[in-house]
């Protein structure tokens, strides 16, 4: 497989680049985070889809890009001398993936997982398969290195595959525990808890219930005798009841017709006791309204003295009014000599506050003995407002007095009021009851005509209360025979319907047992299979525990052979590297490096640090080498990434030239690096650089 070119549109940090690589040895030089790895992210999520990708998908869309906007990758890759071109493409709100394959030109899969499976099925490998081959990081070579025997060689059988050997293998036990459970779980359903045979014990079930169910069938036998033999008496008293019920309906027939002339009889009677009881209600109303008339005698007047009552009444409430109009006019008058009370109260204070030698505030003169006389003169006016004060609060008490008269007064009128009130609507009331029994007699008397009338409508009939007394009687004694047939003919039913349950409830329990005997035969059956199932079970597991045991020695035995291929071609990779410096490299059961020197086997840590990494590096493109022959596939491009970890410009330098001779071996080996001098010692540079906007581009020199 060797790569031609790709194209990113809208992938991670790129907007839109193409790279057509080249072959040999090609840098890709860049700053830390700029998306050299993207790149190489970008071919495996172009040939494996989601599985590829170090993130989510809603992540590998450029974050400034818009919904419209495409996110794409297209591929273009030689295997096999044909000719490959791979569009993958994520669009829309939820980032649905698309795929198409092209060879040589030619369209040969539509669809993301179709494409997945065509490509995993042409190159022979999964994604995890494919990226162990032609991606070497500089932390697996360093873990290499640095890890100690127990990590070093889990890892080396991880990175080889030989791990799915191990999930394979505790599958099998798995299988095999799962089934030896299943035995387990039979075998003790063919035992009870008291540790007896339930075949056995089922087979003496059996025999038990085959036994009852011929007893039973010998009681249905019985029962059906019985029911034959209530079905003949049922006929019989039937045949009896049937005669008696005819007679009953014969003559329950003629005391109908004689019922009619009863009733006509008997409506004729009570039509004659109606009008005589109307017309008795007619007297007594006459003489409820002679009563009344005679009431309302005592009532007469009642207007005229409400009228009168009224009067007083306005009258009171106007020597309120003038009263209470006196009372406030009383209380103003008060106010106002209270009000000159205080200003001459105010006048004699301030004369005191000035004294008698001071000047008279109107004539500026001395005030002398004038001081003296005002001061009396302001204190027998205010003593005779005081008494004016006084004067006026025993009148407004006496007419406050006379307010309470007048309402007391008014009190006893409306009480007054009110019981006149009181005889008017009894007044009322009797007039009512006289005008009700006038309309009542009226009613009534209109009651009695239609009577009348019904009563003379009425036709005479002739009606025999002693042959209607002898056709009852008669009526009554059938009726007491046919019921008597009636109910022996129900308790005859009864008992038919009651051996009828017993059967029925027989038969159920005949039923029953014939159930219980085929599930019992199917019990049988059902742990006879487990029986055999048990012997089919227990053969399974003899042959998973022969899996078990090979696939672990199939293991060990990958595991044998699979060390001596990674040292050989280790040993191969390693002479390249060194000019053939060294002949071979060897891997010790521990998986640790060790190197000939001369013949002479010594562990790694003996050479330097710069033949220590080409050691390392050479066992990793070992590993991507079995992985690829395992596969099946063809691969003439590796991938380093950032192998040069700490190593000095010599050491860098010497990594190139060892790498160049393996360019017989890889048509492309391809270098992702941060380290800026590299690009002095390859011939290829593809350079990636990121603008202040956050975008990526691809620049090749």
């Amino acid at each position: 497989m060797i790569l031609k070119t790709l194209a990113l549109i809208n992938y991670r940090k790129f907007l839109k680049e193409t790279i057509e690589f080249p072959d040999g040895i090609t840098g890709v030089v860049g700053l830390n985070g700029v998306g050299k790895s993207t790149i190489f992210e970008a071919v495996a999520w172009a040939l494996y889809g989601s599985v590829a990708a170090r993130t989510s998908a809603d992540q590998i869309k450029r974050d400034t890009a818009k919904t419209s906007d495409p996110c794409k990758v297209i591929l273009d890759f030689q295997y096999e001398d044909d000719a490959y071109r791979i569009i993958r493409e994520m669009s829309g709100k939820n980032f649905t993936i698309n795929a198409t394959l092209r060879k040589n030109s030619e369209l040969i899969a539509t669809g993301a997982g179709i494409v997945n499976k065509y490509i995993q099925k042409k190159l022979g490998m999964d994604f995890k398969s494919f990226y162990t081959s032609i991606f070497a990081k500089q932390k697996e070579l360093n873990a290499l290195s640095t890890m100690n025997a127990s990590e070093r060689r889990p890892l080396i059988l991880k990175m080889l595959g030989i791990n799915s050997l191990d999930e394979i293998i505790r599958e099998i036990n798995t299988d095999k525990k799962t089934k030896q459970t299943i035995v387990n779980k039979l075998s003790q359903d063919l035992i009870d808890e008291n540790g007896k045979n339930k075949i056995d014990i089922l087979k003496k079930d059996l025999k038990d219930l085959k036994n009852n169910k011929n007893n039973i069938l010998d009681l249905l036998d019985k029962t059906k005798a019985e029911i034959n033999g209530y079905s003949k008496e049922i006929q019989e008293i039937t045949k009896q009841y049937n005669i008696y019920k005819e007679k009953y309906e014969k003559l329950n027939n003629k005391i109908e017709i004689l019922n009619e002339k009863k009733i006509i009889s008997e409506k004729k009677k009570k039509l004659n006791e109606d009008i005589f009881s109307i017309k008795n209600k007619i007297q007594n109303r006459y003489k409820k309204i002679e009563i009344n008339n005679n009431n309302l005698k005592d009532l007469t007047g009642l207007p005229k003295k409400i009228d009168l009552v009224n009067i007083k009444i306005k009258n009171v409430e106007l020597s309120k009014l003038q009263l209470l109009k006196l009372i406030e006019e009383k209380k103003t008058i008060k106010n106002r000599i209270k009000e000159d009370k205080q200003k001459i109260i105010k006048k004699k204070e301030e004369i005191k506050k000035i004294g008698n030698k001071a000047k008279c505030p109107t004539c500026e003169r001395i005030l002398g003995e004038q001081y003296n006389i005002l001061i009396s003169k302001y204190g027998e006016e205010i003593f005779c407002n005081d008494k004016k004060i006084r004067d006026i609060l025993n009148e407004i008490t006496n007419e406050k007095q006379n307010l309470e008269k007048f309402s007391r007064e008014k009190t006893a009128l409306e009480r007054k009021k009110d019981y006149i009130f009181n005889q008017m609507r009894l007044y009322d009331q009797i007039n009512d009851k006289i005008k009700n029994n006038q309309e009542e007699i009226h009613i009534d008397e209109l009651e009695i005509n239609k009577i009348q009338k019904e009563l003379d409508s009425v036709k005479d009939i002739k009606f025999d209360y002693n042959e209607y007394k002898s056709i009852k009687q008669s009526i009554k004694e059938y009726y007491s025979i046919y019921q008597d047939l009636l109910k022996n003919l129900e308790n005859k039913k009864d008992d038919l319907t009651e051996t009828k349950l017993i059967f029925q409830r027989k038969k159920g329990e005949y039923n029953l047992i014939k159930n219980d005997i085929s599930n019992i035969i199917a019990k049988i059956n059902e742990l006879t299979n487990a029986k055999k199932r048990i012997f089919n079970e227990n053969i399974k597991i003899r042959n998973l525990k022969m899996l078990y045991e090979n696939m672990s020695s199939f293991r060990s035995h990958l595991i044998m052979r699979i060390r001596p291929i990674l040292s050989s071609y280790a040993a191969d990779f390693f002479s390249k590297l060194t000019d053939g410096k060294y002949q071979d490299i060897e891997l010790d059961e521990l998986y640790n490096i060790i190197i000939y020197d001369n013949g002479v086997p010594y562990n790694i840590k003996r050479f330097s640090g710069g033949e220590e990494d080409l050691a390392n590096l050479c066992l990793r493109l070992s590993i991507s080498e079995v992985i690829t022959e395992r596969a099946g596939g063809l691969f003439n491009f590796i991938i380093l990434d950032e192998i040069f970890g700490s190593q000095d410009n010599i050491h860098q330098q010497n990594i190139i030239k060892a790498l160049n001779v393996l360019s017989s071996k890889f048509k492309q080996i391809i270098l992702i690096t941060h380290v800026e001098e590299i690009k002095n010692h390859v011939e290829n540079i593809i350079l990636i650089k990121e603008s202040e906007n956050g975008i990526s581009s691809i620049k090749i020199e």
